[in-house]
């Protein structure tokens, strides 16, 4: 699994991180363009663009209910796909193509998928009869794991359901998928699938050390030492300066652990911005109706962090020198990082 998960990275992790930075340009162009556009899904009336693609004024808007029905309106021009694509590439730069973005993902895609199905045979020939429930979860998460929606799926949610004009010919041609509406997929299905790959990797990683210590050990972590119960990174990033008895150290850097994980996933990295502006959602509630506490619980816990890491940071004496003491810190760290492993973006 190790060997696998290596290879992949090796493989992928540039073009993983460059397409994400793709996508948030494309996104960025493809809301540009939109500003130009006339507003309406009806046949026609889906490809009119306003001037060299500039925004109108409140004066100059395309009218979606009368349509041609009075004349094309001064400054409204029919785009076609070719034109809207390329002014799209323009708005990207750096050389960007749309159509070899495409071929990225797709490939991107296949691979994340091939790799996910590897590792799963391999899953598959364990046994689990005498793991923890969270080992056993941890399996099943990435034996199932979803690499995020597809370009299809954002462009039909950005659909509308159904068609008002008094154009009945713009009607008769029924919906217009207009181009900035389809990049705009192309670049939020890049979003998450760069996101959910990486999550992806974390999450076999940190599968693959429970069970290779599992392995050399011939038992749960849980038997000996509870720092190896920590999530990995907390554990790998924290447990030479906690066995140092540098506890105010490994608090801090454990803080500083769930920040990089927030600033990774949303782009910001408190609790606060990063469920705020940044959007994060957490997936696993224990049903439907407490979603949004299970939300709200987890948001404030990486708040919670946040503050106990502004209040040790900011003074010369953190108050650590109990090892049960920071060893909670730790474990409340380890949490946070914990849930923080199956999350999405809100649109």
């Amino acid at each position: 699994m190790r060997s696998l998960i290596s290879r992949f990275r090796d493989e992928h992790s540039d073009q993983i991180q460059s397409a994400r930075i793709a996508a948030d340009a494309l996104l960025k162009a493809c809301r540009i363009v939109q500003r130009s556009w006339s507003g309406s899904f009806a046949g026609w009336h889906g490809r009119m663009y306003f001037r060299d693609f500039k925004q109108p004024s409140i004066h100059e808007h395309f009218s979606g209910e009368w349509g041609g029905i009075h004349g094309i309106p001064s400054g409204w021009e029919e785009r076609q796909t070719e034109q809207v694509t390329a002014k799209i590439e323009e708005l990207v730069g750096e050389g960007f193509s749309a159509e070899q973005f495409e071929d990225t993902l797709r490939h991107l895609r296949k691979d994340a998928v091939a790799l996910r199905d590897d590792l799963a045979i391999r899953l598959d020939s364990r046994d689990f009869a005498n793991c923890s429930a969270r080992q056993k979860e941890l399996a099943e998460r990435v034996e199932k794991y979803s690499f995020g929606k597809t370009m299809v799926d954002f462009v039909n949610a950005g659909l509308p359901g159904t068609l008002m004009s008094r154009d009945s010919e713009a009607i008769r041609q029924g919906t217009c998928v207009p181009v900035w509406l389809y990049y705009e997929g192309v670049a939020l299905e890049g979003q998450t699938l760069c996101d959910a790959t990486n999550e992806f990797l974390d999450l076999t990683e940190r599968l693959g050390a429970i069970m290779e210590t599992m392995s050399t050990r011939g038992r749960t972590a849980d038997d000996s030492d509870p720092l190896r119960t920590l999530h990995r990174d907390i554990y790998d990033k924290c447990h030479e300066l906690y066995e140092k008895s540098a506890y105010s150290e490994a608090v801090e850097r454990g803080f500083k652990v769930v920040r990089d994980r927030l600033r990774r996933l949303t782009g910001y990295e408190t609790g606060s911005e990063a469920f705020g502006k940044g959007k994060l959602y957490i997936k696993g509630a224990a049903a439907a109706n407490v979603d949004n506490d299970f939300n709200e619980a987890v948001k404030f816990l990486a708040m919670a962090v946040d503050r106990f890491r502004n209040e040790k940071s900011h003074t010369s004496d953190a108050r650590i020198e109990d090892p049960i003491r920071a060893y909670e810190y730790l474990r409340l760290s380890s949490l946070a990082m914990n849930l923080l492993e199956n999350t999405e973006i809100r649109p």
